[in-house]
C-alpha cells in the first residue's frame, strides 16, 4: 500500500427542486461524497461526456422527458452505475416502471435524509465489491454452451459474440450460478443482487430474472426454460453449470 487516500464516491443528483439539490448536495457531501448537482437533462447529459458518476440520484418529474425515459437512454448506451430515482409518484405501477428502466432503487418523496443515506451506502457499498470480483476460485462458469465471466460482465456466444450485461443481471447469474440446480428465494436473490426493496413488498426482482431469462434464452433457444420459476419458492438454474478453471 503506499498510502494514498481513496477516491471519493461521486454522487450526482439531477432534480428541478432546485432547493432540495441545494439541501441535498450540503448533507450528502457531509458524508463524504463528492456531490454534483443537475437542475436539467441536458446539464447531465453534458457532464457524461466526461467521467461517469459513481451513483446517480435521479427524479422521476423532469422538464422536457421522464427520468425513466433518461434512465432507459443511459441502459441502452452501456451505462451500468447505480441509480436511485426519487419520485413523488408512489404506486407500485410506478415503483415498477421505473426498476423495469434500470433504476437499483425507488424512493418515494418526501422521505427522510437518514433512509436516502443508508440507500445510497448500500448501492455504493455493493458496486464496490463487484469491482472486486476475484476469478478466484473460478474464471467463471458455462452455461449450457456460453461462457459467463462475472470479473468483466460478459457473457460469449459459441460464435464469439459478447453481450456485456447490467450490474443487476451480472449479480443475479453470479448467485445462481454457485447454486446451480437449487431453488433459491427471492429474497436471497434480492439481497445478491443489491436490492433494498423488500420482495414482499415488489415485483421487482421477478421483473428482473424475467429480463435475465429473456435475454439467456434468446441465446440458449435449444434449452428451452432457462431459469425456472418454482411458485411460492423462488427460481433455479435449469441448464448445465460448470465452474471454469483459473487460465
Amino acid at each position: 500500500m503506499d498510502g494514498a487516500a481513496a477516491p471519493c464516491p461521486r454522487v450526482w443528483i439531477l432534480d428541478d427542486d432546485e432547493a432540495l439539490c441545494g439541501l441535498l448536495s450540503q448533507r450528502l457531501a457531509g458524508c463524504g461524497w463528492s456531490v454534483a448537482c443537475f437542475l436539467e437533462p441536458r446539464a447531465l447529459d453534458a457532464a457524461m461526456a466526461g467521467e461517469p458518476p459513481d451513483l446517480l440520484v435521479l427524479d422521476e418529474m423532469l422538464p422536457g422527458r421522464s427520468g425513466s425515459e433518461l434512465l432507459a437512454g443511459l441502459r441502452q448506451r452501456g451505462q451500468d452505475f447505480p441509480v436511485l430515482m426519487l419520485s413523488a409518484l408512489r404506486s407500485p405501477h410506478d415503483r415498477i416502471a421505473g426498476l423495469e428502466a434500470g433504476a437499483d432503487d425507488y424512493l418515494g418523496k418526501p422521505f427522510e435524509f437518514r433512509e436516502l443515506q443508508l440507500r445510497i451506502e448500500r448501492l455504493l457499498d455493493h458496486r464496490c465489491r463487484l469491482r472486486g470480483f476475484s476469478p478466484r476460485p473460478s474464471a467463471g462458469y458455462r452455461l449450457a454452451s456460453l461462457v459467463f465471466s462475472p470479473a468483466t460482465s460478459e457473457l460469449r456466444s459459441p460464435d464469439g459474440t459478447i453481450t456485456h450485461l447490467s450490474r443487476g443481471d451480472v449479480a443475479l447469474l453470479h448467485t445462481l450460478c454457485r447454486r446451480p440446480g437449487e431453488v433459491i428465494g427471492r429474497q436471497t436473490l434480492a439481497r445478491g443482487s443489491g436490492s433494498l426493496v423488500d420482495p414482499s413488498q415488489s415485483r421487482s426482482i421477478d421483473v428482473r430474472l424475467s429480463r435475465l431469462r429473456r435475454l439467456l434464452q434468446d441465446r440458449l433457444p435449444e434449452q428451452g426454460e432457462v431459469i425456472e420459476s418454482c411458485r411460492g419458492l423462488g427460481y433455479r438454474l435449469a441448464v448445465s453449470v460448470s465452474a471454469l478453471p483459473e487460465p
